[in-house]
């Protein structure tokens, strides 16, 4: 062995441990947040749980419309526009701490509904309700009105200017048509400048874009019907669940099972008792979730839950069967996974006749299905969890799978991202500016109390990626993805373009 051999050795094992130790003593590198908080905003006493998304101010770039209504109405009492960034841009309406929570959906979209390039705020003024098909102690509030025997005036269709608020065009809609609504195609106007409107579960109409009323059919309305061409001619077909119309209101299919629908739900004597009232106000089975998919061969499937999930084809023949459930309360259509072209995420808010007897012990279980009806997974969701609700969201970006976002569980907890084999990527919590709960220490309180909170997902911040705005009677927040997304016009740059 060369004499300078163990000299050099130990040298070389100095130099290890030395670079060793440094490396051990730098500080451990921070692990990059999954979330950020792109804004928290201030909403004061105009908070909603109804929240509309689109540019209101004409500048390029989405805005929010919070939505306040008289609880258990669906009498609209305040409007509030705002950018993403919290500034308010008009108000119309008077806003209070007591009009945040929400009973049902309400009847107002943003939309370009006179086709001049900037978009409008339509929503529906109500009828007076004379007399109010209501009986005393059926309800936890005397003021829910669902439908009513008579009604002074019509209901109206306002048109807001979506830059000022200021009113820009009014027209008289059916008296009960107070419910949500939805634009639609119906006369071949060749965008959608019509509208569908509905009362709570048992009417819908056509409404041409003047006014007039194009047909009204009666049956199980749902919640929110959708809305496709789906014979190719230029007008949308509507979709309820159960059954699917032409464009004029004439009945393509239905196989709606709820029987004597008019001696049941649409006549009332002169002198009517306790019991005609229930009757009338009883809930028709209906469809809780409805949507329209075009796969990539340009077929439809018309999806739809209940008792369980349905998919349909056009014509009305159902595809699954033996696929049953005691409420399949959300059908969400994406694509979560690469191993079929489309899979549905579906919550079952009553797995059991008795999973909601207590609401702190009720369940719920959410599945996930291809797009043949067979199950890749089911999770049964904690004690207390049954009203969640779920919805696509393209988190990664462009090309890449949608995740599904969970929402409303008990006591105001994170909304979780799932992907398609069911494993939570990340969570948002709900933000408030200001913390009001030690004020208000019972609006908080459960059951249903305003800690709830809804989402809805979209491209606010212009990443070609969805963000997600958590929105309630006290608070919203956005949060967006801070991965940079691995856009092809932003690398491979070069001068010399075109060469």
């Amino acid at each position: 062995m060369n004499k300078n051999t163990i000299p050099l050795l130990g040298f070389i094992t100095l130099l290890f441990l030395t670079a060793t130790k440094a490396r051990s003593e730098e500080p451990a590198q921070e692990k990059k947040p999954a979330v950020r908080l792109l804004t928290n905003i201030d909403v004061g006493e105009f908070g909603s749980e109804q929240l509309r998304i689109g540019d209101l101010d004409g500048d390029g770039g989405p805005d929010l419309l919070l939505v306040q209504s008289e609880y258990a109405s669906r009498s609209i009492t305040c409007l509030t526009a705002l950018t993403i960034e919290g500034k308010v841009l008009w108000q119309v309406g008077t806003p209070s701490l007591s009009n945040g929570r929400i009973y049902s959906d309400l009847p107002v979209q943003i939309y370009d509904w006179d086709d001049d390039g900037e978009n409008e705020v339509l929503y529906v003024k109500q009828a007076k309700y004379l007399e109010p098909w209501n009986i005393t102690g059926m309800f936890p509030a005397s003021k829910t009105r669902e439908r009513a025997a008579k009604y002074e005036g019509s209901a109206t269709l306002i048109v807001l200017n979506g830059k000022s608020g200021m009113q820009e065009q009014s027209f008289p809609i059916p008296a009960a048509a107070d419910d949500c609504f939805l634009l639609a195609d119906l006369t071949g106007r060749g965008r959608r400048g019509d509208l569908v409107v509905k009362d709570r579960y048992w009417n819908a109409w056509g409404i041409a874009h003047d006014g007039k009323e194009l047909w009204h059919w009666s049956g199980s309305t749902g919640h929110f019907p959708a809305v496709a061409d789906i014979d190719d001619d230029g007008k949308d077909e509507v979709f309820f669940g159960y059954t699917l119309l032409d464009h004029d209101g004439s009945v393509l299919f239905s196989k709606d099972p709820n029987t004597e629908w008019s001696s049941r739900f649409q006549q009332i004597g002169e002198k009517p008792t306790k019991k005609d009232y229930q009757r009338l106000l009883s809930t028709p089975i209906h469809s809780d979730a409805n949507c329209i998919v075009r796969l990539a061969s340009g077929q439809l499937r018309l999806y739809f839950g209940n008792s369980g999930p349905h998919c349909m084809q056009p014509d009305g023949k159902e595809l699954w069967s033996g696929v049953q459930m005691g409420e399949a309360q959300h059908v969400v259509a994406g694509r979560f996974r690469r191993d079929s072209e489309i899979q549905l995420a579906i919550i079952d808010r009553t797995p059991t006749p008795d999973a909601r007897k207590k609401r702190e012990t009720a369940v719920a279980d959410f599945y996930l299905f291809d797009l043949n009806g067979k199950q890749l997974w089911k999770q049964p969701q904690q004690p207390g969890d049954w009203m969640i609700g779920c919805t696509s969201v393209d988190w990664r970006g462009p090309k890449d799978l949608e995740d599904i976002l969970v929402y409303g569980r008990s006591n105001g907890q994170p909304s979780q991202l799932i992907n398609g084999e069911g494993k939570v990527v990340t969570e948002f919590e709900m933000l408030y500016k200001p913390d009001r709960r030690s004020q208000e220490p019972e609006a908080w309180s459960e059951p249903l109390g305003i800690r709830n909170y809804y989402v809805l997902c979209a491209d606010v911040w212009g990443d070609a990626r969805d963000e997600v705005i958590l929105f309630g009677a006290r608070g919203l927040c956005i949060y967006t993805n801070p991965r940079p997304l691995a856009d092809p016009t932003q690398y491979n740059e070069t001068l010399y373009t075109g060469m």
